[in-house]
């Protein structure tokens, strides 16, 4: 199976939205806290979110062979 490119935006918008998603069920209210200019994660939710968006990420590439045109090594 050839592996698929697709532009980095696009995968990093769809890792992104199941990382939020799982982390929102996951924290719930204590996902967000509120600075001066914006709503962020929470200190733990925001490293949760690291571990999902890596781990899709990974499921990404492995499993579906789809890749983000950023690793395209010219193959």
């Amino acid at each position: 199976m050839a592996k698929i490119y697709i532009d980095n935006s696009k995968v990093m918008e769809f890792v992104d939205t199941i990382a939020t998603d799982y982390t929102t069920l996951n924290y719930g209210a204590d996902t967000w806290v509120e600075t001066e200019d914006s709503l962020e994660f929470s200190e733990e939710a925001q490293e949760y979110y690291t571990e999902v968006y890596d781990e899709v990420e990974s499921m990404l590439n492995n499993i579906l062979d789809i890749h983000s045109n950023n690793d395209f090594k010219g193959k």
